[in-house]
């Protein structure tokens, strides 16, 4: 599964963005519809590689972004929580996406013995 090397990627990400001596709480990371990756099978690696790459303690949060779609035959600009071949509105399969192949880390939670920061 690719989740794997995505999360082994987005640990190594967070590990560069804070400091050594910082215990990371928690990572929130923002998925596209279109991407194909499942946020269950993210979460399953994350919690594999937690303990060795960051922290026991650390958690994944994975939010998946709603679908903007615009349709090219009445102008409609929707969003949708599943992808979709045919305009809501008028039913044309003329829709064009404007998201839904993002994969973004929104924010890292860290405690630094002063404690959390985001």
């Amino acid at each position: 599964m690719h989740e794997s090397s995505i999360v082994e990627s987005l640990i190594n990400l967070v590990r560069e963005s804070v400091p050594d001596a910082s215990q990371v709480r928690r990572v929130e990371v923002r998925v596209g519809l279109l991407t194909g990756v499942s946020p269950d099978a993210m979460q399953f690696y994350f919690e594999i590689m937690r303990d060795e790459m960051l922290s026991p303690k650390a958690e994944l949060a994975v939010a998946l972004e709603p679908l903007r779609v615009h349709c090219e035959s009445c102008g409609a600009d929707q969003s949708l929580a599943e992808t979709a071949w045919l305009c809501p509105a008028c039913g044309a399969g003329s829709i064009a996406f404007l998201n839904g192949d993002e994969l973004h880390l929104s924010s890292v939670e860290v405690e630094d013995g002063e404690g959390l920061h985001d």
